[in-house]
């Protein structure tokens, strides 16, 4: 489990770019592993051997005028077919290919490397490449086993793997399979050279640089001086035969007699990257290219989050954590080949894998800060969406709705305390999350309970009322209300338990201001509170009532007679006792009289529209009535808090 960077040294970057093709399609090759020699001795090199398909294959502008020669004895033929591969072929001399290195040979003659449906072939007045006696043929897939071959116009069916029906199948078209066509475009998207065009730079020598998924490769290749000889093989040459008895030791015959490195047991002319791992000639390995390497990761990614009952935005966060990144994007191929060993080592062995998030308390918080907590808070984005079978959006959302900020950016170090406190708890319980989201329906005349207490962190005043809050008093919050009414932030503790319950007469008219500010022509009031409004009416000068004042105190008493769990209070009455209360203040205490007055204010604005804002130009009452809210000319408590809230 070791990703190490090797180089790959062609003649011409059209040959490389088939490499990176093979590659993608894992197809194995060796370049150049072997030189034939025709009669006189004189080398014959092609370019890729294709151990699994037995191919040997190569690339040109044009046919070498030796290739000829070569593909008949490649291919094991006896049989030259005069005049087809031209005047000078025809005075070459043949060439001589061992039967263990037999195979079908391929050519393609040509500069272009297009992509579409015909692959790299569209330029090619042969729409192909060529064997020793035919032509055209084509790279082709099985499209049930993925077989990969070449056959006569990349019919599949003539695969050797048999899985189609040659009378049933007859012309299966596999040339334009899509993982051939996504092989043609990984070749093409590679860059070695930066000057020049495409086609001026396919003749230039090219070297990849590529992860090999082998230990010691690297070193291997670093250490070769291109003279490979074992020391077993050395010594035979330099000691008289007498000195030397039975089989050679395994040891010496492994090890380079040039180098500090090792020589492949099989052929013993390539070096190994270890003591019994055979050359790269002998077994060869697929290179990965950084788009390779980075769509592997990716894959591998994806299962270890799957496997882990992670999102794979977490398991990239710990990835890149690990090799000490931000992000992968323009990381290298040594970093590349870290994170893979990382996500393979994970998992084989998930224990190892850091969870990316310590302990979670108060006073584990208290020591970090800013960028430290948005990056802790980061890590539990990820894990919560799929343990909610959420967007991931949603859930950030949520998570700033909890803390009371627009965002992370903007939240301070206590929101972001409270909101990695909370997506703990989230994950830990994700019904709780649910109960935020969606909050159960309470009882007429009561209050749900608060989704998270605390004591209060410095002295501020309660979200709801207005009240003061001293540092450590308790503190908390309601669930998510349902729309169009809005979260509330911190609220006092009288807010919290008590004021449907001991309400006082800030507390009634609030829920006046709220239910109209949501848009309802009604104001659910139980007996408790009905008692509140009435009390404060009876300081109403008598002369000072209407008809409409009337009508509220005659319904109020009918429901506190009736004992009502809720009467439904019409808004107009409502109003009318406001603006009645308005009036006759004497004897009510400092808070309930500010209250009272914002309240007065605000519901007068609503019914002038001081600012001239044209209701229809906005989506609802509701929205008109917070622009109104925020265009007043002398903003209230009210005005700061904003709504509607669910009270």
């Amino acid at each position: 489990m070791a990703y190490e960077v090797v180089q790959a040294k062609f003649r011409t970057e059209l040959q490389a770019r088939w490499s990176v093709f093979f590659d993608h399609l894992r197809i194995p090759w060796a370049y150049e592993p072997v030189a034939f020699c025709d009669a006189q001795g004189a080398p014959r090199t092609p370019a890729f051997w294709l151990p699994q398909q037995r191919i040997w294959f190569d690339a040109e502008p044009q046919a070498p005028a030796w290739w000829g020669r070569f593909a008949m004895a490649a291919a094991g033929s006896d049989h030259w077919t005069a005049g087809y591969w031209g005047e000078e072929a025809e005075r070459c001399l043949p060439v001589d290919v061992p039967e263990e290195w037999h195979g079908l040979p391929l050519l393609a003659e040509g500069l272009l490397f297009p992509d579409d449906e015909y692959g790299p072939w569209q330029f090619f007045d042969a729409r192909g490449m060529r064997t020793y006696d035919d032509e055209p043929y084509q790279w082709t897939m099985c499209p049930q086993c993925g077989a990969f071959g070449a056959t006569f116009c990349g019919y599949a069916e003539r695969l050797p793997c048999d899985c189609l029906d040659d009378r049933e199948d007859h012309k299966a078209d596999g040339h334009s399979d899509r993982r051939l066509l996504l092989g043609y475009r990984a070749a093409l998207a590679e860059v070695w050279h930066q000057d020049g065009g495409f086609g001026d730079t396919l003749l230039l020598p090219t070297v990849r640089e590529a992860l090999v998924d082998q230990a010691g490769a690297a070193a291997a290749q670093q250490s070769c001086t291109g003279d490979c000889q074992s020391l077993w093989s050395q010594r035979c040459q330099e000691l008289p035969p007498a000195a030397f008895r039975g089989t050679p030791d395994p040891d010496t015959d492994r090890l380079c007699a040039q180098c500090p490195g090792f020589v492949c047991g099989q052929c013993g002319e390539q070096p190994a990257s270890a003591l019994d791992t055979p050359c790269r000639v002998c077994e060869p390995v697929t290179l990965l290219s950084e788009n390779l390497a980075r769509q592997r990761l990716n894959a591998l990614v994806e299962q270890l989050a799957s496997a882990n009952g992670q999102h794979p935005r977490t398991v990239n966060t710990l990835l890149n954590q690990a090799i000490g990144v931000k992000t992968r994007k323009g990381i290298s191929l040594p970093q590349l080949g870290a994170a893979l060993i990382h996500v393979e080592q994970w998992l084989e062995d998930p224990s190892p894998m850091p969870t990316g998030r310590p302990a979670v308390s108060s006073a584990n918080l208290d020591q970090l800060h800013g960028t430290e907590l948005r990056s802790l808070l980061t890590t539990y984005v990820g894990p919560l969406a799929k343990a909610l079978h959420t967007d991931i959006p949603l859930v950030q959302q949520r998570i700033n709705d909890w803390m009371d900020a627009p965002s992370r950016t903007e939240a301070t170090d206590e929101q972001l305390r409270d909101g990695i406190l909370q997506a703990a708890a989230w994950l830990e319980d994700p019904t709780s999350y649910r109960a935020f989201v969606d909050p159960q329906v309470v009882e007429p005349g009561g209050l749900p309970a608060p989704i998270h207490t605390k004591p209060a962190p410095a002295d501020s005043t309660c979200n709801l009322c207005a009240a003061p809050m001293a540092a450590g008093e308790t503190i908390g919050r309601m669930p998510r209300p349902r729309p169009p009414f809005r979260a509330m932030a911190w609220l006092c503790a009288h807010c919290l338990y008590d004021r449907r319950a001991k309400p006082r007469l800030t507390d009634v008219l609030l829920r006046v201001f709220h239910h109209v500010f949501s848009g309802s022509t009604t104001v659910p009031l139980n007996v408790a509170e009905a008692r509140v409004m009435c009390e404060a009416l009876l300081r109403v000068p008598t002369e000072t009532e209407d008809e409409q004042l009337r009508e509220t105190i005659a319904a109020l008493h009918a429901g506190i007679e009736a004992n009502a769990p809720a009467m439904l209070l019409s808004s107009r009455p409502a109003l009318a006792a406001v603006n009645a209360l308005r009036t006759a203040t004497p004897g009510l205490d400092g808070n309930d009289a500010v209250t009272l007055a914002a309240v007065a204010e605000h519901l007068a604005q609503w019914e002038r529209n001081p600012s001239g804002l044209d209701p229809e130009q906005f989506a609802n009452r509701v929205e008109w009535r917070q622009a109104v809210l925020r265009c007043a000319s002398a903003p209230t408590t009210l005005s700061e808090r904003g709504g509607p809230f669910w009270v």
